[in-house]
This record gives structure tokens, sequence and C-alpha cells, in this order.
């Protein structure tokens, strides 16, 4: 399903509750922030309602005409269009009290041009107008061809699925007033740029499906500001021990001192040619050749400063460890 929600089901009553949307600034959020901004760079906005606990968000293809989005995004209350598919002049938005009165209607795809859907949203008193899809949730870039038209056309459009509409209606008839958000991301950038008129964009073919929308970002964010500094410090603590783990492991590649006793599997110093006996200090190398402790370290010491060897396997011998 195209639309994206923060709950795996589709009915509006059991989209997971007493989510609040915490955006205050933390120190802790920079590099996420900055990671979802890099991500979410597509040729999309997004549709959002969102009322009390409840967040629904969409995609959304910008119109390759009408004024460009600004990265403001846009807001008003969503009024489906009559007639449905505005081939027609449509009924004007509803008086209100609110300030400013902002429109948005919601118009069904075909029958006639987009141009001219768009044009009776506008005429009608609308600010914005989205077109929706039917019986596929595929996404049209629309686009006018006559030149004419397209500079009569005075208001942004979008186009979105046709699962994103059913819901957003269903909203619409249960609710006197549904204010949606057209929300632009960070690296957005218009499909019409690329000069390929109208196209289809799949969902499932462009594996957008799997990128988080809106409302994830929201509950990612509300996560990572409740604890992302225990995320942080967590990270750090690891860091810390990771390095000393790798420290330790690698002081234990270097030379080891060891005192010899009884039954070690050492017997010989092929120094000195003398065996071992209990107590005696010895050194063991990297290569797991051992020798008597002043015996190695005379011969390391006549050996070149960057070329010191064992006197058996003549492996080099790393005197920084």
């Amino acid at each position: 399903m195209f639309l994206q929600t923060i709950h795996p089901t589709n009915t509006l009553d059991k989209i997971i509750s007493n989510m609040r949307f915490l955006l205050l600034p933390h120190p802790s959020l920079l590099i996420y922030s900055l990671l979802f901004k890099a991500i979410l760079g597509k040729p999309f906005v997004h549709l959002v309602f969102s009322h009390n606990s409840t967040c629904l968000d969409s995609q959304a293809v910008p119109a390759c005409f009408g004024p460009p989005l600004s990265h403001g995004g846009l807001k008003g209350y969503l009024i489906e269009a009559v007639p449905a598919n505005a081939c027609h002049p449509i009924e004007a938005p509803p008086v209100s009290q609110r300030s400013p009165p902002s429109s948005i209607v919601l118009i069904r795809r075909y029958d006639c041009p987009f141009s001219i859907k768009v044009l009776h949203a506008q005429k009608a008193g609308y600010q914005a107008a989205i077109i929706h899809n039917l019986y596929s949730d595929l996404l049209v870039s629309m686009s006018i061809e006559v030149e004419e038209t397209r500079q009569q056309i005075l208001i942004p459009s979008f186009f979105i699925g046709e699962s994103a509409s059913k819901l957003l209606r269903k909203v619409v008839h249960s609710k006197n007033e549904t204010e949606v958000q057209v929300v632009v991301p960070w690296g957005y950038y218009n499909p019409c740029w690329d000069n390929i008129g109208i196209s289809v964009w799949d969902p499932a073919r462009h594996h957008l499906q799997d990128w988080p929308g809106y409302c994830t970002q929201l509950m990612i964010i509300e996560f990572l500001q409740e604890f992302g500094v225990v995320i942080l410090l967590s990270m750090g603590i690891s860091l810390l021990v990771l390095a000393a783990c790798v420290k330790w492991c690698w002081k234990r590649k270097g030379i080891k001192v060891k005192t010899f006793k009884r039954g070690d599997k050492y017997d010989l110093c092929v120094i000195c040619m003398a065996e071992y006996e209990a107590g005696d200090r010895l050194k063991i190398l990297p290569c797991a050749h051992a020798y008597h402790n002043t015996c190695i370290n005379t011969w390391l010491l006549i050996q070149p400063r960057t070329g010191k060897i064992c006197p058996i396997c003549k492996q080099h011998v790393d005197m920084t460890t």
C-alpha cells in the first residue's frame, strides 16, 4: 500500500495513540537529522494529515505547471470537489472565520485534462488542488502542453494515489474541517526539471515504499530526543571498550616476558645454547620463539634499528609494542 502510516492497520481509530511531535533542537540529534535529510531528497513531497494523536502521510508529485512550491510547504483545509472530477465549474469552499481561510480541493482524475480541473479549482477560490488517481497508486507527473493555459494557472497542484485519497475522503466525510499540510523534504527536486513531461512513478518499481514517511520521521525524531543522549553515551562507551580490547590484543602480539617453570614447552636458548632452568627469565617473541632475557636483549641490540629479526625464523620484531 502506497500510503505510509505510523500503524500497520489502515483504519484511523487504530492509529498509534499518545504520539507527541517534539521538534525541539538537541545537539545529539544533529548527525541523525543530517542523515534523514540526505535520505529523503526525492522527487516527492509529503502530504500530511494530523489530528490529536493521528498522523497519516503519503507521497505526492507536484504538477509541472503553476507556481513552484516553496520549501516552507503549505497548509489548508481539505474539501472534496463537487462535481468530483472538476471537469465543470465546482462549488466554492464554504465561508469560514479562519484566518487565513486557506482551502485545498480534492479532485478525481480522468474525464478531462488536468489543466481544466486546476483552473476550475482556482476560479472557485481554492489555494491549491490535489488530484488523485483511480484504481491505482501509480503517481503521474502532470503537465500542460499549451503555454497559454499554463500561464493562467496561479495555484499549486499535486497528484496522489488512490489509497491515499480513500483515507483522506474518509476523514473529510467524518470531520467538519480537515487540515492537511504539504511538507517539502530537504533535497527535493521537481521531476519537471528533467524535462520528462508526463511520467508514471511506480512506488514498488522505485522501492520507495521502504523510505520513511513524514510521520515515521517524527516518531524517530521523538525517540532520538528521548533517548539520543543515552544512545550516544552507549556508543561512546562501546568505542572506548573496543579501543581497549584492540590495544590489549595488540600488546599480546608483542614481546612477552615469562618466568620459566619445569614442564614448560621451551627447553633450549639457541643464542647461548644453554637449557632453561626453573626461575630463568625468558622473552617470547611474537613468532612464539623463546630466549633468555639477557640473550635476546643483546641480540636485538646489535641488530639494525629497522631490521631486528628473530634468530630462528628471521621474522621481523616490532620493538614499539
